[in-house]
């Protein structure tokens, strides 16, 4: 399995998708509840070879209240022998106006590591970027409206999502702005491992010039659940050496009861 291949299985995950919310009058309005933790399975050609979680919490940056999400990746340990994969991606985000602060990327791919921070400056339109190992910087126009892929896909999930449309964004990837287009076809119900009934869901063909997240130059397609949550059920991906799927596998913390009380049983079959 390539790096790059590694990198669009564990890139697949924080999705399009204002429930229950706590962590105080700021986090409100939030689209999705602060407190959730998602856990991801992800599989080459039928062999699950790593596991991604993600969380959303409140936490203090430069004395201020931020919101938190992040996302890590790991490779099961059977398989580091052959790629060991160790991701780390974080996003603190004003709660109040949605728009990033701080985006952090820290990957270790095999033999390949990368550690960058971005930092985002409304005031001046700007956005500074620094590589941690090897002291590269850069700094780049944005707009108003401008995030990081990884709060983009949470800023998603209070995106009213429909069937066959295609609604444009431009979003922050490789130290520029680009155009994402998501085109939305139909709705199908989605099997989930340890649920006990399918799960209604809608297909979404990204479509944008860059690697990152959820996308990878159009070759992915993701389904999105229809409930009020929005979020990633099952994603699928074209590669070189096989296919690679994500699926949703657990739903913990805060949230409505079709997520709490749909997980099965021990007993369940």
């Amino acid at each position: 399995m390539t790096k790059n291949l590694v990198n669009r299985i564990s890139a697949f995950v924080v999705r399009c998708s204002a429930v229950l919310l706590f962590g105080g009058a700021a986090a409100a309005a939030l689209p999705f509840p602060v407190g959730e933790q998602l856990t991801f399975s992800a599989s080459w050609n039928g062999i699950p070879v790593a596991e991604i979680r993600t969380v959303t919490e409140m936490d203090t940056y430069k004395g201020r209240e931020v919101l938190a999400i992040r996302m890590s990746t790991r490779t099961y340990a059977f398989f580091n022998p052959v790629f060991k994969v160790d991701d780390f991606h974080e996003s603190l985000v004003d709660p109040a106006t949605f728009r990033p602060i701080q985006f952090t990327k820290n990957l270790k791919e095999g033999r390949y590591s990368c550690h960058e921070v971005t930092t985002f400056d409304f005031e001046t339109m700007q956005a500074h970027y620094e590589h941690q190992t090897s002291g590269k910087t850069k700094t780049y126009d944005i707009d108003e409206n401008t995030r990081d892929i990884l709060s983009f896909m949470y800023f998603m999930r209070s995106e009213p999502l429909h069937e066959n449309s295609a609604p444009q964004y431009r979003v922050m990837a490789d130290e520029k702005l680009y155009d994402l287009t998501l085109r939305t076809k139909a709705e199908e119900y989605i099997s989930l491992e340890n649920y006990k009934r399918r799960v209604l869901s809608l297909e979404l063909v990204p479509e944008a010039a860059f690697d990152g997240l959820f996308v990878s130059k159009g070759k992915a397609t993701v389904w999105v659940s229809r409930d009020a949550r929005r979020l990633l059920t099952f994603a699928k991906i074209k590669v070189p050496f096989g296919r690679a799927r994500i699926r949703l596998k657990s739903v913990r913390g805060p949230g409505n009861d079709f997520w709490i009380t749909e997980l099965k049983d021990d007993d369940d079959e």
